[in-house]
């Protein structure tokens, strides 16, 4: 009798196993929608033409480095998730790639990438799945896999690395103004005089909000600054095949009066949650990048530095 309640005892804790198991739903953060050979110029054309044909407005382009374009879109559901959600500004744009590519192997190919709508819903807590978006990108450019480091549905929407790194509403707070006017005018201005090598990329006005999205490109001189400069920090985290390149561009956000942006212990691990703590491609190499961000975008927008409280 005793052997058999035992039995029954590890048939009953192994089912509920199987059942948690079966239940939770990992999600990645990227799609990879083609791999081509035809040419760099012309796989790029042909995205471009896609995106607006399936109704993807395209609020501007960033080419970090040589080979590699990034269209930063929006359409009518991301705009709209966007406006219901407490930080949605954050969520609604999607980032496509276009990269040339030299596989490990030494063939070439030209990679085309997108965020993955769902996993970025999640985890800047939007009110709603974009799974429409997510469709329509589809149709538009394809999808021959998820990919990226994967995290358990239930578990973005409170995601950090580890202990002690922050989430995603650990902010930078990085200026405050009088009014959102005031406030979306100094950014604007500011960014137009590509101080630190931080411009601005794209802008987008979320609807019925006082929300603005500013996408900043960042190239400043390596030997001066390396963490503002997008190649450099690329190299170090973006190792993995396919190239996870819908990462960049970093985003500032206009929100009423102030002006946030993710910190990037959140906002690289959401997009590298398999990325190591320390050696050649980890964190451990970027130990001054939160800093210099911090410093480099307050100054860059115009706003006091130091501030008059650090993070």
């Amino acid at each position: 009798m005793m052997r058999f309640m035992q039995r029954m005892i590890l048939l009953m804790l192994l089912g509920c196993f199987w059942q948690s198991a079966v239940m939770a739903v990992e999600l990645q953060g990227f799609i990879l929608a083609e791999r081509s050979h035809n040419s760099y110029g012309r796989v790029n054309e042909a995205v471009l033409e896609k995106l607006k044909k399936n109704g993807f407005q395209v609020l501007g382009s960033y080419s970090p480095q040589a080979g590699v374009n990034i269209f930063v879109v929006t359409n009518r559901e991301l705009k709209r998730v966007a406006a219901k959600s407490e930080y949605g500004g954050f969520g609604a744009v999607i980032k496509v790639s276009v990269a040339r590519v030299t596989l490990e192997d030494g063939r070439k190919e030209v990679q085309v990438a997108y965020n993955n709508p769902e996993y970025m819903a999640l985890a800047y807590w939007l009110d709603g799945r974009l799974s429409a978006t997510r469709a329509r990108l589809k149709k538009a450019l394809g999808a021959v896999e998820d990919f990226g480091g994967p995290v358990d549905e239930d578990s973005l929407p409170d995601y950090n690395y580890t202990i002690g790194m922050e989430g995603f509403s650990g902010f930078f707070e990085l200026a405050s103004y009088g009014s959102y006017k005031e406030a979306v005018k100094s950014v604007e201005t500011n960014l137009a005089k590509d101080r630190f090598g931080i411009s601005q990329i794209f802008r987008l006005d979320i609807p019925g909000k006082k929300q603005t999205l500013f996408g900043l490109g960042m190239k400043a001189n390596v030997e001066e600054h390396r963490f503002i400069n997008d190649e450099y920090v690329m190299e170090i985290i973006d190792h993995q095949q396919p190239r996870r390149i819908p990462h960049l561009p970093y985003e500032i956000l206009v929100i009423d009066n102030r002006v946030i942006g993710m910190h990037p212990h959140f906002r690289i691990a959401i997009s590298f949650p398999d990325l190591h703590m320390f050696g050649e491609h980890g964190f451990g190499r970027m130990i001054q990048l939160p800093y210099d961000y911090e410093e480099f975008i307050i100054r860059a927008i115009g706003a006091q530095w130091p501030p008059d409280d650090d993070w």
